[in-house]
């Protein structure tokens, strides 16, 4: 074959190789698609609500008041808590120092420990509020407050919505109608704005917000902040 011959033939070769590729809007059309799913995929993933169901091996109740409590009713250290289910700083509180509070006090009986609700950071916090109370008719609260601070997504973007709520209770293993009946009828829609109006009224202006033995502290702090306050006041209380 000639060079001529030889040359003319790898041309037709490499064309006929590139008219075996797809155009190149076929393929920014393919990876958009792609894209598009994954995004979808992601977005669906971390929506998913995470199941988390809280060991509560601890006395647990409800005040005269109405309001959840755990421990100890007869200790000598009191501690009041103030949270706004759509607060991060909650979460982390309950995540890094309550769960540590819990085991080293609340557990052995050194603390009556009190849950007072200031849903402050708009209407999904007020909602899940009601539903926490809903939740503390069946004896859970403490289970569906972990759940609930487990499952954040950000301010008032839909998340706690009345369907996932009710899910949230379900997971938990509450009574799915008696539950929703419970929600959906605003039965501690006035209660939930007292406990708001009694936060005001103590000074409460952030979450998380605790009153350890009548004494206001404000925001959140290392765990070992908390161990020392306490076990100063244990000291004090022997």
């Amino acid at each position: 074959m000639s060079k001529r011959a030889s040359e003319f033939q790898k041309s037709q070769n490499r064309q006929a190789s590139l008219s075996k590729r797809p155009p190149l809007p076929f393929l920014l059309l393919l990876a958009a698609v792609l894209g598009a799913v994954a995004l979808i995929g992601y977005q669906v993933w971390s929506n998913r609500p995470t199941a988390l169901i809280a060991l509560v091996d601890y006395p647990r109740g409800i005040t005269p008041d109405g309001y959840p409590y755990k421990g100890n009713p007869e200790a000598k250290i009191i501690i009041e808590e103030y949270t706004d289910f759509q607060c991060p700083a909650c979460a982390r509180y309950a995540r890094e120092v309550g769960a540590r509070l819990d085991e080293k006090y609340v557990k052995p009986g050194k603390v009556y420990y009190i849950f007072r609700y200031f849903p402050f950071l708009g209407p999904e916090s007020f909602r899940a509020a009601e539903a926490a109370a809903c939740a503390t008719e069946q004896g859970k609260f403490w289970e569906y407050e972990h759940m609930l601070l487990a499952n954040q997504r950000g301010e008032n973007v839909g998340w706690f919505s009345d369907d996932r709520l009710v899910s949230f209770a379900t997971q938990l293993g509450l009574d799915r109608g008696a539950f929703q009946n419970c929600l959906l009828s605003g039965k501690y829609r006035d209660f939930i704005r007292k406990s708001v109006e009694a936060a005001n009224q103590r000074g409460v202006q952030a979450t998380p917000t605790l009153f350890i033995n009548g004494e206001k502290i404000e925001g959140l702090y290392d765990v070992i902040f908390y161990e020392t306050y306490i076990d100063t006041l244990l000291q004090q209380v022997q």
